[in-house]
């Protein structure tokens, strides 16, 4: 190539020239096109290179395989850059005009500092300076138009934060491909600064290990000062705010830095916080108003809902310690200047404090109080209950005198008490409070304080004491509007969460952070009206989903914040309340509570103050972002299996009013049809290969494969269920035999599942887990888009008792003979009986079906309670007893929900009188039979004889105190309660046939 450019240039191009330096790289020729002036030149390099990306297409993603083989070949870091300079190009290109021009005054102030006393080799490319003002004006202004004294102010702040920057975008490479995933996370634990090249993965353009950043740093804090970041007004220009970019106090990617020498440095590979740049032009929005009819305001972010998808499942406690808990000693600060505050205005006789609460207020935020607050911003709200107010209405009258009385007192007062902390009063913004901040000299630390003068409703309460009803029915005989007077529950609402576990505390502090990273992305972005909900109803969000979900002190954090995200995602059905305050035995909350439950979802009642629904406002932003998060890498260990979040649902069945149990069903527990046709249409075609293709070159033959379990029944549940899959086999000539061979046949079978899974293609996802017992085998059939529908299967190798039994047709006597001479445990060869198990219960009404799954579901969740020593009775026992429960309380098929449930749940707690059994199948007509049946029934209570197996009581030897109990404690709920307070009557059935 250099010879054909030395043979051809003949000033080809008038006035340039053309000349050749020292070669001082092996794998590119260099050369300059210089003016004939001198004072305009161009260094070239030319690379020969692999063409890698082949042909692009616009806004097509790359394959991963691209990045794969490059992770194959073993190269160095950058080493075959060139490769992907398209992809390079590409980025810069597109970015507006006015972005290319800061890029090129930060070059400028870049080869300044080259210039001065230090030398080139050891600072970074100025390519890491490009990609770092890219960074700025994405996260920050996101505008064609702005500030260049801004932008450059603000690059000059991530330069001197170096040590905490971690950047990349996922525009070209992303988690997917396994391969890239665990080369990312490698070079995301590298040191800081971390700048991946958007094209290239393998090049850390900011290389922490290599460059002198702390050189560069040092120049760009010298620049501070200079006359080009001082405004016209004399005032200095302020950087951009916005995720990932500094502010006093906050690190680089807007994690607050700790300059208290006595806080450890973050651990670098907890600070994985990377940024989308797909989201560096949106802007965060406002929140919801709350009763005040004031917004709540967003504090300053901490990050984006991306950075914390790039924070492995491991470090998100580390993450929390380290960035989203609050300094200790400015903690202490404030507290101690609240105490003097308060005891400054409990000294003024006219409004002489009946008690003083240091109390949260949620709309706000209120975090300081409740101990929920974020590292970097804090709000507290002061509540004073005033004896001057005898009632709710006095508020209003005196509010404005006393606000006035108490900020001139505080003006005149406030001189400096607590050493390094000043007040300063807001704009007053809201009209029931006096607004004012407490500012620490360490940059970035403050308080927004509210002080709420308020009457004293709930008085003197004693510690873990409810209020009495009279202070709930008066607040509703005021006709006040939704939360107006919810200052005057504070102390309850701040006990609410304080008793809560220091971890469940943590983890509302991770939802908070990422609850206003996507209100900081989004500002501007949504219609004045559509603001978000108030952060308090995620706070109560998350303490709903460990309530429901865990209750262990100790848990794993990501799996709480995937449940919380769930929740969100599912703000449509949300009904969320607690009656630990108020409930329904009064007669006028319940008739107000009945009618707040039948309000349009999200339902979310401040468990203080039932008048106000903490879930108003638009969560269809947080459920686009919880269902972007849920899919990142935070969700997802090192082996790329994915975190499975708690067991919650968003409504409560206890909490269901009785007349909208069918309601509940059919939005929470009835799987979608779309779903179960496309699991029906898997199965069968899998039943039909292995019918067709199992032993084919085998003496063995499959004579049925048979569909057993909730599934074949019409029985499932929304959610993860189980069904059998039955294959009868010619090789076993009696009951006995049902286990012989069972490792070889269960190896064919498996085989040819496999080879079914290669062969067919399925509209749901068809799994088989890797792991092998050679006696069990199994697999699962999942939705490819409800996330949370799934089919686990047992495949079972079973003897064809019954033979080829004709529908209606009962099997002869003789099965069961043999049955009996042959079992040694109960329900032993129950497996050889699906068919009949199956019928009995398909042939129902559809709505008994619907009774059996909240029977079920009710069950499940009673599952979930510590049990101690011992099991609950099979769920198979209770579908059984719901269907008697049906049949003795007159077989309607049109029955009343709440009544039918109503009567198996007294069945249950009188389980000591049980004796439940069908003649369906079989009877007395044999000796053997009706020897056997009279032994089984003479056995103690409770019995509930299979249906179709005469072997299995599925009453014996279970724990049915437990479920008792909680049968009781259900009938008490508002489930089975009607809306006059009354217990929903069961059906006339005995507990015995």
């Amino acid at each position: 190539m250099r010879g054909l450019l030395e043979s051809w240039w003949q000033k080809p191009i008038p006035g340039l020239c053309f000349e050749f330096p020292k070669q001082d790289a092996a794998r590119v020729l260099r050369f300059r096109l210089a003016s004939t002036d001198l004072e305009n030149w161009m260094d070239v390099s030319l690379v020969p290179a692999f063409d890698a990306l082949g042909q692009l297409s616009s806004d097509v993603r790359l394959k991963p395989q691209i990045y794969s083989r490059l992770l194959d070949s073993g190269c160095q870091g950058g080493e075959h850059a060139a490769c992907f300079a398209e992809l390079r190009r590409n980025f810069v290109n597109v970015r507006p005009a006015k972005l290319k021009n800061l890029i090129l005054l930060v070059k400028h102030w870049f080869r300044q500092v080259c210039q001065g006393e230090v030398r080139r080799e050891e600072l970074p490319p100025a390519y890491a300076l490009e990609l770092l003002t890219i960074f700025a004006w994405e996260q920050g202004c996101g505008k064609e138009a702005f500030s260049l004294a801004q932008g450059l102010r603000t690059v000059l702040g991530l330069i001197c934060q170096y040590q905490h920057l971690c950047v990349f975008w996922t525009l070209n490479y992303g988690f997917e491909d396994p391969a890239v995933r665990w080369f990312l996370w490698c070079q995301l634990e590298r040191p800081r600064p971390v700048i991946l090249d958007p094209a290239d993965p393998t090049w850390d353009v900011g290389n922490g290990a290599a460059w002198h950043w702390d050189l560069l740093a040092r120049e760009a804090e010298s620049c501070y000062e200079h006359p080009c970041f001082l405004q016209a007004a004399g005032g200095a220009v302020q950087p951009w705010e916005g995720p990932g970019l500094p502010r006093p106090g906050c690190s680089g990617l807007d994690h607050p830095i700790q300059r208290d020498p006595a806080q450890r440095t973050p651990e670098e590979s907890s600070s994985l916080d990377a940024m989308d740049p797909s989201a560096g032009s949106r802007q965060p929005s406002r929140p919801a108003p709350g009763p005040s009819g004031t917004a709540s305001t967003t504090p300053c972010t901490l990050g984006t809902a991306l950075d914390l998808s790039r924070i492995s499942t491991k470090d998100l406690d580390r993450f929390i310690q380290d960035h989203l808990k609050p300094n200790p000693q400015f903690q202490k600060q404030v507290s101690k200047a609240i105490d003097v505050i308060l005891h400054c205005l409990c000294e003024k006789r006219f409004y002489r404090a009946s008690t003083v609460s240091k109390t949260p207020h949620p709309l706000q935020g209120g975090s300081f109080g409740r101990g929920t607050d974020l590292r970097g911003y804090g709000d507290a709200e002061l509540v004073i209950f005033l004896n001057c107010f005898e009632d709710y209405g006095d508020q209003r009258a005196r509010r404005l005198e006393i606000l006035d009385e108490m900020r001139a007192q505080l003006e005149s007062w406030w001189q400096d008490p607590v050493p390094g902390l000043s007040l300063r009063f807001s704009e007053q913004t809201v009209p029931e409070a006096l607004q004012f901040q407490l500012v620490s000299r360490a940059p970035g630390s403050w308080m927004d304080v509210s002080l709420l003068p308020v009457f004293d409703a709930a008085g003197q309460l004693c510690a873990g004491a409810r209020p009495e009803p009279q202070i709930y029915s008066s607040l509703l005989d005021r006709g006040c509007q939704g939360g107006e007077h919810v200052a005057c529950f504070a102390e309850l609402r701040r006990n609410f969460v304080n008793t809560r576990p220091p971890k469940l505390k943590n983890l509302i502090l991770l939802v908070k952070h990422w609850y206003y990273q996507v209100a900081a992305r989004n500002r501007g972005q949504q219609p004045a009206c559509a603001s978000l909900p108030p952060v308090y109803a995620l706070e109560l969000l998350t303490i709903f989903a460990w309530e429901q979900g865990c209750r262990n002190d100790s848990f794993n954090t990501a799996e709480g914040l995937k449940t919380v995200l769930g929740l969100v995602q599912q703000h449509q059905q949300l009904c969320v309340y607690w009656t630990v305050n108020y409930s329904f035995e009064d007669p006028a909350i319940r008739t107000y509570l009945l009618g707040q439950l039948q309000k349009p979802r999200p339902l979310l009642l401040d468990p203080a103050d039932p008048t106000w629904n903490v879930g108003q406002g638009s969560w269809e932003l947080l459920a686009q972002e919880a269902a972007a998060l849920e899919t990142q890498a935070c969700f997802r260990n090192r082996q790329g299996t994915s975190v499975q979040p708690w067991d919650v649902m968003p409504a409560l069945l206890y909490q269901t009013p009785a007349g909208d149990l069918d309601k509940f069903i059919s939005e929470f527990l009835q799987p979608s049809r779309q779903f179960l046709a496309q699991v029906n249409k898997a199965v069968n075609a899998i039943c039909s290969f292995l019918r067709e293709n199992c032993f084919r070159n085998s003496p063995i033959k499959v004579l049925k494969v048979v569909k057993g379990g909730s599934l074949a029944k019409g029985t499932a549940l929304r959610g993860r269920s189980d069904a059998d899959i039955v294959v009868f086999l010619s090789c076993f000539s009696q009951f006995t035999e049902q286990g012989n061979k069972r490792a070889e046949i269960i190896s064919e079978i498996r085989a040819q599942l496999e080879a079914c899974q290669q062969e067919m293609q399925f509209e749901v996802k068809f799994e088989i887990p890797k792991w092998e017992n050679p006696r069990v085998l199994s697999f699962s059939l999942m939705s490819q888009t409800m996330l949370d529908q799934s089919v686990d299967f047992d495949v079972l190798p079973a003897f064809n008792a019954l033979g080829q039994l004709s529908s209606g047709r009962r099997p002869t006597s003789q099965v069961y003979v043999d049955l009996i001479h042959s079992y040694n445990n109960a329900g032993e060869y129950s497996t050889c009986f699906t068919e009949l198990q199956r019928d009995f219960i398909v042939s129902r009404p559809t709505k008994l079906k619907s009774l059996i799954r909240l029977v079920k579901h009710w069950y499940q969740q009673c599952n979930k309670m510590p049990k101690g020593k011992g099991s609950l009775p099979p769920q198979h026992g209770l579908e059984l007893l719901t269907v008697h429960a049906w049949e003795q309380g007159g077989r309607d098929p049109q029955f009343n929900m709440a009544q039918g449930f109503r009567t198996v749940l007294e069945l249950v707690s009188r389980y000591r009188e049980l004796c439940v059994y069908w003649t369906v199948n079989y009877d007395n007509r044999d000796k053997t039979v009706r020897d056997f049946l009279s032994q089984q029934l003479q056995k103690p209570r409770p019995i509930i004889l299979d249906p179709a197996d005469p072997t299995g009581n599925l009453g014996h030897n279970a724990r049915w105190d437990l479920l008792a109990e909680e049968a009781v404690a259900c009938m008490s709920a508002l489930c089975c309660m009607g809306r006059d307070g009354t217990p929903i009557q069961p059906w006339p059935a005995t507990a015995a046939v």
